[in-house]
């Protein structure tokens, strides 16, 4: 008995195992096998892609001058959102997924650089703009749902929420770093330089995702294309089948898409509240902005550190009215400081329904079917840009105050409509 104790205490593994043990869960995540390579991969791509963004806007409205072709860019980019996903997700749960997500990754760094180029020869016009918006949508579209797929083959399942919480805050880091590094670009050295150094940027993620180790919870049919017997559509309706027969699917997915067309018309308001109501301009449109995204990060990282609690509905629930509240004394307001309190809890609550959202969506995708799963929380995250359209044609119509009194009638009314529809969500 002596012997074997002192083995025990002497065992560097036993040792190890008790070390682990008492680490911080968010430590614990991290140090899962391939999501850190993970994290970093996505924060290259997310600075790169949100300067992209920001890069395309000022391009479109630098050719044209017209507002109307900022908003046709980025329907390019959304429309292939709406479109591909549920066919990414069965790409997604028959090939290699770090592969895929690293081949749309290149992708979106050669469409840069041909961007980059047009640019520099003094070619580029509208309809090339358009054109690489479109193609870069689809990049994006049929690479997320592998990159959600496989976030859930590297960590385990108990930890994926805070797994989940630490991509989107580097998500709103890129939403910070990403329009300030294509504004600094393009003002001293030119917007070709600002889409090369996204190119670059892209280049350096999907080779990180690429050499990122698997973990142990990675999905075999996935990685060995297991279940090619199927056609591609006969995929797609096996995961609709499989949706429908699910206890929370068609809802939740109908509560995630209600939402982003209905429930965020404050969005396209912001800079009219900059200008005319508070009179801020520029200046102050991007301090609202960027409160909005200090409490999205704030957000995302204490969710990061403290996880998910397990019944996630009452977190949505208690999350959307915050937010619906928020938009109305938004509203109303007019004091530039509790408005800028108000955007920042409102940015807190809006990363507590995205992600309770999204782990409800991981917690339903289990096995070779994680890719069409997730496409459909893809489907219905890439329809935002709706919401921005809704919320300014309504505003044009009835005007600020009732279009943000309609919006938060479409967002937690809605959610509670849902739950009290299905028992599986009243479990969740």
């Amino acid at each position: 008995m002596a012997t074997a104790d002192s083995d025990k205490a002497t065992n560097p593994a036993s040792t190890k195992k008790r070390h682990w043990m008492k680490r911080p869960t968010i430590l614990r995540v991290l140090s899962q096998p391939g999501f850190s390579r993970l994290l970093l991969s996505e924060v290259m791509f997310d600075i790169g892609i949100l300067a992209r963004i920001a890069a395309d806007s000022w391009l479109a409205y630098d050719i044209t001058g017209s507002n109307l072709w900022v908003g046709i860019v980025a329907g390019a980019r959304a429309v292939p959102k709406f479109l591909f996903p549920l066919f990414s997700g069965v790409i997604a749960d028959r090939l290699n997924r770090r592969l895929l997500v690293s081949l749309t990754r290149y992708a979106l760094a050669l469409f840069c650089i041909v961007q980059a180029i047009l640019i520099a020869t003094g070619i580029m016009n509208q309809w090339h703009q358009v054109a690489l918006a479109f193609v870069s949508g689809s990049a994006v579209a049929i690479g997320a749902p592998a990159f959600w797929a496989l976030l859930s083959d590297s960590v385990e399942p108990g930890m994926l929420s805070r797994a989940t919480a630490s991509i989107t805050f580097v998500t709103n880091t890129g939403e910070m770093v990403g329009p300030l590094l294509a504004g600094f670009l393009i003002a001293f050295a030119g917007a070709e330089y600002s889409f090369a150094t996204v190119a670059v940027l892209y280049l350096i993620s999907a080779f990180l995702i690429l050499k990122a180790p698997l973990g142990d919870q990675q999905n075999t049919s996935a990685e060995e294309g297991k279940d090619g017997s199927l056609s591609y559509f006969q995929g797609i309706k096996e995961g609709l089948i499989y949706a429908r027969k699910s206890p929370t699917l068609p809802w939740l997915f109908a509560m995630l898409t209600a939402t982003s067309i209905l429930g965020v018309a404050i969005f396209p308001l912001l800079p009219e509240y900059a200008t005319k109501v508070f009179e801020v301009e520029s200046l102050g449109f991007g301090l609202m902005t960027g409160v909005l995204g200090a409490g999205m990060a704030v957000g995302s990282a204490i969710i990061a550190i403290t996880g998910m609690p397990r019944k996630i509905m009452p977190v949505i629930l208690v999350a959307g009215l915050i937010w619906d509240c928020g938009m109305i004394t938004f509203g109303f307001s007019r004091v530039f400081v509790l408005t800028l309190f108000v955007l920042f809890v409102m940015g807190v609550s809006a990363m507590y329904w995205v992600n309770a959202a999204l782990s409800m969506f991981q917690r339903a995708a289990v096995g070779n079917m994680r890719g069409r799963v997730m496409s459909l929380y893809t489907m219905g995250m890439g329809i935002f840009p709706l919401g921005w359209a809704y919320g300014g044609a309504l505003s044009s119509w009835i005007g600020n105050e009732w279009t943000l009194i309609i919006s938060a009638m479409g967002g937690t009314p809605l959610v509670i409509a849902a739950v009290l529809a299905s028992p599986g969500l009243r479990r969740s």
